[in-house]
């Protein structure tokens, strides 16, 4: 995330595993996303899109408390037509952590899908993960 002017925007980079699973290109340009952020009342919205508005979510996202106050949970919900396989709302939490480059590239390197047992403890209690998301 960053801020030009008085707006707010994200960008960011799918993960590979994620662009596969979907039988899609895995280069740079196919996986950039980019959006906007907007305040809401006790958090932040944003619109976010891949080039060519191939697929858009809408994110919510609060604060909670922590040691560094350095994580946000709430979920995302993704446009696509309803459909009885597919899930299109999940939960997320993002972790803030900062300009620091050599704290934040090996996030960037190990981003993507992973086993539940491989969150840490306090990603599985904000994710709810066995609790239907309503």
């Amino acid at each position: 995330m960053f801020r030009k002017d008085v707006f707010t925007f994200i960008r960011g980079y799918e993960a590979k595993e994620a662009m596969r699973q979907q039988g899609l290109a895995t280069d740079t340009r196919s996986r950039e996303f980019r959006g906007f952020v907007i305040p809401q009342e006790g958090g932040v919205a944003a619109l976010v899109s891949r080039r060519n508005s191939l697929t858009t979510s809408f994110n919510y996202l609060a604060g909670v408390p922590s040691f560094q106050n350095n994580y946000w949970v709430g979920y995302a919900a993704r446009t696509v037509r309803e459909s009885v396989t597919g899930r299109r709302i999940a939960r997320l939490v993002y972790e803030y952590l900062g300009n620091d480059l050599a704290k934040v590239m090996p996030a960037a390197r190990q981003a993507g899908f992973c086993k539940v047992e491989d969150l840490i403890p306090f990603h599985r209690t904000q994710l709810r993960l066995d609790e239907p998301f309503v």
